[in-house]
């Protein structure tokens, strides 16, 4: 009979490798990358512009003009357009970022080939009606109102503020204002001249070449150049920002810092010790104040990776009562980590949970094209992840501590509040 008073034995974590995608150049000039992978007869393309916030000349012109894609065709309403998708069991969807633009569709194998038709149709005849833009623009000043009253979302907002200043595209914030003063006419111009810039086509799933035929014949991506822009400084000119919210009955607490990027010799360093401070479950601020003070349901540390630059953050929602109680623990984590030793226990279970949470995120063909688009995207390999399951394997306290004095100094800190600053 099974003892289910005892662990089972754990074995050793090993890691044998990514597959790698094929690559091809349509003759558009279009780099091509697919993997085959799955037992479902499910596909997924996306396409990826270099058009995003960085290069718009104005604010909310390449989301606009992004979104606008799926409003209309010479030959299709919008709801038409998403009435084709639906038959053919397809979904669309279309995300506007701070550095890219992606459009992803999922679809069925038997079908695809009629889906990268209406792709097609979709980015090559889209004809932005008046009332459409219209109505997008107010939804959009309605989302971005009903964020702002949302205490989380407005203070990660606030601290890309705090680290990069209001004027650099990645701390700038959208108001209803900024939308207002968008005319139609300037999101036409950024979607003929600049929003297919440097297109990347990442196809996965379980498809034959039939799929890579129609793609090289019938996809078509118009030409495009990056939009030019004065360059922004980065100047942030104030690190710690309050927004009293006096009836709030809890705080959005975010503090944050510059780090390293993925191709960074630190890098791997970096992430494990992020995961230590706050990364998982287990992490030291998780322990300290969501389980012995409970001050939060959860306290949360990761970076965020951006094309020119990367920021970590560590993000809480408190009882407000305790917004100054929890600055002071975070402070004191940090400081414990950078003094104290730190069991090889407690790096081992650490570094386990790290290589199953990796192997546990490669289970589907879509998970397994997403990690190679991360590595394609900067340059990289899947070498690269055999390198992060070596630093796995070989980190130790001291270089734990090295990067945490390195990279969470609170002195050099950016933070942002909003609700009660107790």
């Amino acid at each position: 009979m099974l003892d289910r008073t005892s662990a089972p034995a754990a074995g050793k974590i090993a890691f044998d490798g990514l597959p790698d995608a094929t690559q091809k150049t349509l003759p558009s000039g279009t780099p091509l990358f697919w993997l085959r992978a799955g037992d479902q007869p499910v596909v997924k393309i996306e396409i990826v512009f270099q058009s995003g916030i960085w290069h718009e000349p104005k604010k909310a012109v390449s989301w606009l003009a992004a979104k606008m894609l799926a409003e209309g065709t010479r030959s299709k309403s919008s709801r038409d357009l998403m009435e084709a998708f639906d038959a053919l069991g397809a979904f669309l969807e279309i995300s506007p970022g701070f550095d890219d633009v992606n459009i992803s569709v999922y679809g069925l194998k038997k079908n695809f080939d009629q889906v990268i038709g209406l792709l097609n149709e979709m980015i090559n005849e889209s004809n932005f009606p008046d009332h459409e833009f219209e109505l997008m623009k107010s939804n959009r000043k309605d989302q971005i109102t009903l964020n702002d009253n949302k205490s989380n979302l407005y203070a990660s907002k606030k601290l890309r503020e705090a680290i990069y200043g209001p004027k650099y595209p990645y701390g700038q914030g959208l108001s209803p204002d900024d939308i207002d003063a968008v005319e139609l006419s300037e999101v036409k111009e950024y979607y003929e001249k600049h929003l297919f810039n440097k297109p990347k086509i990442y196809l996965c799933g379980e498809f034959d070449d039939s799929v890579i035929e129609t793609l090289t014949t019938l996809l078509s991506i118009p030409l495009a150049t990056a939009s030019t822009k004065d360059t922004i400084a980065l100047l942030s000119p104030v690190h710690d920002i309050v927004v009293e919210r006096p009836d709030s009955l809890q705080s959005s607490i975010r503090v944050g810092w510059l780090v390293p990027n993925r191709l960074d010799k630190d890098y791997f360093h970096y992430q494990i010790a992020n995961s230590l401070l706050g990364g998982y479950f287990g992490s030291r601020l998780m322990k300290n104040i969501r389980e012995e003070k409970g001050y939060t349901y959860g306290i949360h540390a990761y970076p965020v990776h951006l094309r020119h630059s990367s920021f970590g953050m560590i993000a809480t929602d408190v009882v407000a009562a305790h917004t100054q109680d929890t600055l002071n623990e975070i402070q004191f984590e940090i400081n414990k980590l950078i003094e104290e030793p730190i069991a090889a226990e407690e790096i081992n279970v650490l570094t386990n949970y790290l290589a199953g949470s990796f192997l546990s995120s490669i289970n589907t063909p879509f998970e397994l094209m997403s990690k190679f688009k991360k590595v394609q995207e900067i340059g990289l390999d899947s070498t690269y992840y055999q390198q992060y399951f070596e630093c796995l394997r070989t980190i130790n306290e001291e270089e734990i501590k090295r990067v945490m004095e390195k990279y969470f100094n609170m002195e050099k800190a950016c933070s942002a509040v909003v609700g009660l600053n107790q």
